[in-house]
This record gives C-alpha cells, structure tokens and sequence, in this order.
C-alpha cells in the first residue's frame, strides 16, 4: 500500500471541513475558478517562458560556416595605382 505524505491527510481533512462550514456549492465554484486560473498561468508559462532553444548541432554548424565564410574572403590587399606623377618643365 502506498503511503501518502503528510501534507496530504492535512489538506484532506481541511477540505472536509470546508466542504461542511462553507457548503458544496461554493466549494464547487471555487474549485472551478481556481482550474482556470492555474490554466491560464500554466499557459502563460508555455506560450511566453518555454521559448524553444536552437539545437547545439545547429549553433555548430553556423559556427563552421561562418568559419569557412571568412577563409574564403581574404583581405583586400592594397592595390598599387596605375597614376605616375609626372614632372613638369620647371622654369
């Protein structure tokens, strides 16, 4: 036979009082306003804070490629220009 904690004889025997002081019908109500409220959190906390993570194998490949991006463009060397100064006659 499974054991219960004991936290849960005590929430058990609270909500057995609760049912006989407050009544079935509030207690009712109550439970369904508490389920959509923890449903509208949970999926709040879904939707907003479980935001899916890129995959490793993908972060590594971007790596790689950008790797590769810089081998292949090597930097521009200066080039020398074709203009030659020319002197003029001096007088």
């Amino acid at each position: 036979m499974r054991k219960f904690p004991i936290w849960f004889y005590i929430l058990a025997i609270l909500a057995v009082i609760g049912i006989f002081f407050v009544g079935f019908k509030s207690i009712i109500s109550s439970l369904v306003v508490s389920i959509i409220l923890i449903l509208i959190i949970w999926l709040l906390f879904r939707f907003l804070g479980n935001r899916p993570k890129k995959d490793d194998k993908y972060q590594a490949a971007v790596k790689q490629s950008q790797k590769l991006r810089a081998k292949n463009n090597p930097q521009t060397k200066k080039r020398k220009t074709s203009l030659k100064v020319i002197d003029g006659k001096k007088k």
